[in-house]
Formats: structure tokens, C-alpha cells, sequence
């Protein structure tokens, strides 16, 4: 089998990085529970062990952790109230933060890179794709 070489992942990298959408753009948090995220979660087999190892310490099952992510307002036809990265999860004295590149789409597939008016009218689709988190024992949704 052959590797890419660090050119290859540089570049992927970058292409990567251009079509991911700026969320933080989106101007709105909303509330979700854990479970909401397995699906983002379980794209990281080490992120889903230290998950299970926070629901156990904190005895909670993932319908009783609260999460906030940023959510897409009512002006988006198709996707208005979908809650999207960066997420924050409160296990109880312990904070999760869960970071992904997200990729929004039309139904032809064609990428919308920035909030427009035709991305608010066209966009139908959603996806989340590399994770990454950090733990903290103080609240991260202070410092948003």
C-alpha cells in the first residue's frame, strides 16, 4: 500500500480547509444532548473511549449530558434550527469541546463556503467530518 507523501497532505489539507464553512459566522448557539453527537463522535474510535470514560466517572447516560453548538437560524430554508461545531458538552465539572470541519451542500452537491443569500435559500445538507476535542475543567462557553 502506498502513503501520500507531505506535499500530497499539505495540498489535501488545504482543500480540505477551503471548502469547510465558518460557523462561527452563524451567530447562534443551541442546545443538544450527546447522543445528538454520537454520529460526529464515533468518527474517532479514541474520542468515543474518553466519551465512555466521562459518562461512567460522571454516572450519566448520554441523554443527561447537555451540549450547545452553533445553530443555523430560521432564515435557512432547509437547515434553520440544525446545530453544527463547535459543540460544548457538560459532563458535570468536566467540559467537552468538540471542534469539526463542517461542509454545507446543496442537493446537486455544490459547497457554499460563506453565509449568502442563495446558501440560505439552496443549502440542504450538512456533514461534519474530522473531530477534535480538547477536556477542560472549566466552562469553555465563558471565553465564546
Amino acid at each position: 500500500m502506498r502513503t501520500a507523501g507531505p506535499a500530497a497532505v499539505a495540498w489535501l489539507l488545504g482543500i480540505t480547509a477551503a471548502v469547510a464553512f465558518d460557523t462561527g459566522k452563524l451567530g447562534q448557539r443551541g442546545t443538544l444532548a450527546l447522543s445528538d453527537l454520537m454520529p460526529l463522535i464515533a468518527k474517532s474510535a479514541r474520542l468515543q473511549r474518553e466519551v465512555v470514560q466521562a459518562l461512567t466517572q460522571s454516572h450519566k447516560k448520554r441523554d443527561e449530558v447537555s451540549c450547545d453548538g452553533m445553530r443555523f437560524p430560521g432564515q435557512w430554508v432547509n437547515l434553520g434550527g440544525e446545530r453544527v461545531s463547535p459543540y460544548i458538552c457538560d459532563f458535570g465539572g468536566k467540559w467537552l469541546r468538540i471542534t469539526a470541519t463542517v461542509r454545507v451542500t446543496d442537493r446537486r452537491g455544490r459547497v457554499f463556503q460563506t453565509i449568502t443569500p442563495e446558501a440560505m435559500k439552496n443549502a440542504s445538507a450538512v456533514t461534519e467530518t474530522n473531530p477534535a476535542w480538547s477536556w477542560t475543567t472549566e466552562d469553555p462557553s465563558k471565553d465564546e
